[in-house]
């Protein structure tokens, strides 16, 4: 009887293990390059809790990226721009308790502020600024100049609107306030309420002769701005689908320089994307039909070209016009579909020998180098951002002779190397092999890039600089071209040969002690130590380096290390 019932429970226990795991969610670890529903996912929790990841496009480029290593950075994760499965499970979680819906689903594009919840402080200007004061306006709470400048009016309305709220009166429009507004506005929270509202009361406001004017113009099919005052420069990128007064200043800028002649909408339609084309075309800037930062430079000024009544089709390069798509991917061998169609298309095109089948081949991968080498690009057959944007430019050359030799450590490691990847321990195994002055090589598998660093002193971490110029640059190029704290996994070769697991960054600090080198400091570089050790001695920055390593070894073998 007793054995009955041992085995009862056994089977019990087996059932409730099985549908314990059966209902778990589970992730897919997600990396810059990536595209799908799962991003898109990844995105609008992000958005939900302010981060800003550029337009809900399921593309994990580098706002993205960004926004994940602002939200490791915050909660004490590992922050290397990949969200992983702790990521995920701590994003999602977040998402939850703050807005009641795991994936962040409360914002919506349709709402007053279009979706987007990013932060509007004191200081900032621009279209974001007038739907935050037109909302509070048609609440009761602003009764000044809906102007588009967040300044102490502005600051004291939405701090009373907090108090009124029960939120904390920071004076900071961040998502919890933009939310409780939108909630507030009730049946009139939608882009369309806010296009009205604005065109109604920011013609008729005093002092707003630039940032209230696109909204005024709006009431008009075809006529530019009264005074012909140039309107307020928008804050984000637009492109097709988008909504608000932000995009009423686009279309009103254009129709001022005769670009676009449609009616002031408020949507980023065909027309607006045609508009935004033709102006790109006619500043050399990449037609893409994308308003970004590039294009905003030259549109909102007062030396921005009129139309000259530049045909798109005639303009802009066959094979150009057919590849106006994002150029925020990452391309390489293995990688399929018709991102690599399209860059396929366009190497051949220029000359290089390649075949257009949609798969990242051996072949590609050799057309895709010496591109970069022709090009002036750095050599890692990687075909990025920077590779793909020189490709459809329009500004690239074919096949010819080599500008620039290629950097001597430019390559990816060879497969035999990556398994020859040791842990080895900083006090017990690689501080004892070490003296200051020796060289060491890094190598970044995120990007492929390697570089040099000479040993300056060894404590409890190795103080380490850039051995040349070229290796500073290639090393801040591998940190997404800037100087940051933020800590990458990377395998570093030992004077002896032996490659090992480490983790570094690129900030420089205190001092240095070679010249020219361009990097005014030093930086550090962390290999594995005991983890009560680290936290005794480094418990911020060391543990933080401590779990880059141990998440990085557990993804190359399984292994977990305590």
């Amino acid at each position: 009887m007793k054995k009955r019932i041992l085995t009862a429970l056994a089977i019990l226990m087996i059932a409730v293990i099985a549908l314990t795991a059966a209902s778990a969610e589970t992730y897919t670890k997600l990396r810059p390059g990536d595209t799908g529903p799962e991003v898109l996912r990844l995105q609008t929790a992000l958005k939900s809790l302010g981060y800003d990841v550029g337009a809900l496009d399921g593309q994990y480029g580098a706002k993205t990226e960004q926004a994940v290593r602002s939200f490791q950075r915050t909660y004490g994760l590992t922050v290397d721009g990949y969200a992983g499965v702790l990521t995920q499970k701590k994003l999602y979680t977040v998402a939850k308790a703050n807005t009641g819906d795991s994936a962040g689903q409360t914002a919506t594009a349709n709402g007053w502020f279009s979706g987007d919840y990013a932060t509007i402080e004191r200081g900032q200007n621009g279209p974001r600024v007038q739907l935050l004061q037109a909302a509070l306006h048609k609440l009761g709470y602003y009764t000044g100049s809906i102007d588009g400048r967040f300044g102490s009016g502005t600051r004291s309305a939405v701090c009373a609107f907090q108090k009124a709220s029960g939120l904390a009166q920071d004076g900071k429009a961040g998502w919890k306030t933009l939310q409780r507004i939108e909630g507030a506005l009730g049946s009139d929270n939608t882009v369309a309420a806010a296009t009205r509202y604005l065109s109604d009361h920011t013609a008729s406001s005093s002092g707003n002769s630039q940032a209230a004017q696109p909204a005024a113009s709006a009431r008009t099919t075809s006529a530019v701005s009264a005074d012909g005052s140039m309107p307020a420069r928008p804050s984000r990128t637009l492109r097709p689908g988008d909504s608000g007064a932000d995009v009423i200043s686009l279309q009103t800028r254009l129709q001022q320089l005769g670009y676009y002649t449609g009616a002031l909408t408020g949507t980023y339609d065909q027309k607006t994307k045609d508009a935004v084309t033709t102006f790109q075309v006619r500043c050399g800037l990449k037609a893409d039909g994308i308003a970004g930062s590039k294009t905003y430079g030259r549109l909102f000024t007062s030396s921005a070209p009129a139309s000259a009544s530049v045909s798109v089709s005639a303009t802009v390069a066959p094979n150009q016009k057919a590849l106006q798509k994002s150029t925020n991917q990452y391309l390489k061998l293995g990688s399929s579909g018709s991102a690599v169609t399209q860059m396929q298309t366009s190497l051949k095109a220029l000359g290089y020998t390649v075949t257009i089948n949609g798969r990242f081949d051996n072949a590609t991968d050799t057309a895709v180098r010496a591109f970069q080498k022709r090009n002036r690009l750095y050599v890692d057959g990687i075909a990025g951002p920077d590779t793909l944007t020189a490709l459809y430019s329009g500004n690239c050359v074919g096949p010819g002779p080599d500008p620039t030799p290629a950097p001597a450590n430019a390559g990816r490691m060879a497969a035999s190397e990556v398994g020859e990847i040791k842990l080895l321990h900083w006090f017990n195994d690689v501080k004892p092999t070490l003296k200051s002055g020796q060289t060491i090589l890094v190598y970044d598998p995120a990007t492929g890039l390697s570089w040099k660093l000479r040993l300056l002193s060894l404590g409890r971490h190795a103080d380490a600089e850039p051995l040349t110029l070229q290796d500073t640059q290639v090393m801040v190029r591998a940190f997404g071209n800037k100087n940051t704290w933020d800590q990458k996994a990377v395998y570093v070769r030992l004077p002896n040969g032996v490659w090992t697991l480490a983790s570094t960054h690129d900030m420089p600090h205190l001092s240095g002690s070679i010249k020219d080198n361009g990097f005014n400091g030093h930086l550090c570089v962390h290999f594995l130590r005991d983890m009560d050790e680290c936290k005794k001695n480094d418990p911020n920055y060391g543990v933080s380096n401590q779990r880059t390593i141990r998440n990085k070894w557990k993804e190359l073998t399984g292994e977990t290390v305590d």
